[in-house]
């Protein structure tokens, strides 16, 4: 495997409810390690504020108050390749408004990245 493989996979969802079974899929696509932030979107924060985005309360609700960004890194395209069709099938591609997004970012280095836990580091 080449240095140069290394990805990093994005997912933003805005169905927390969903959380887990995306995690699930990370797992069986081999994806380990992910990050899981709570996170607002743009157009939740200005919707009070800037007229243009007053039009937008009406389809992000207060039910999408956070959402929820998972990020990996990850050696194997293959697999963040499986992982982006399964999610994007459980979301229906994302073609609602305003119900998350996915995208894949090449990393230059990483540090501490496929280190393995183990009981002498919590020591």
């Amino acid at each position: 495997m080449k240095e140069e493989d290394l990805q990093a996979l994005f997912v933003i969802i805005n169905e927390p409810d969903k959380l887990e079974s995306v995690l699930e899929i990370l797992l069986d696509c081999e994806i380990r390690g992910a990050t899981i932030l709570d996170t607002q979107g743009m157009a939740k924060v200005l919707s009070n504020r800037i007229p243009v985005y007053l039009g937008l309360r009406s389809l992000i609700g207060d039910e999408h108050e956070r959402n929820k960004t998972i990020f990996a890194l990850s050696k194997h395209p293959d697999k963040i390749d499986q992982a982006i069709e399964r999610i994007s099938d459980m979301f229906h591609s994302f073609e609602r408004a305003c119900t998350g997004m996915m995208f894949v970012v090449p990393v230059l280095k990483a540090v501490g990245f496929g280190q393995k836990f183990s009981q002498d580091t919590i020591e």
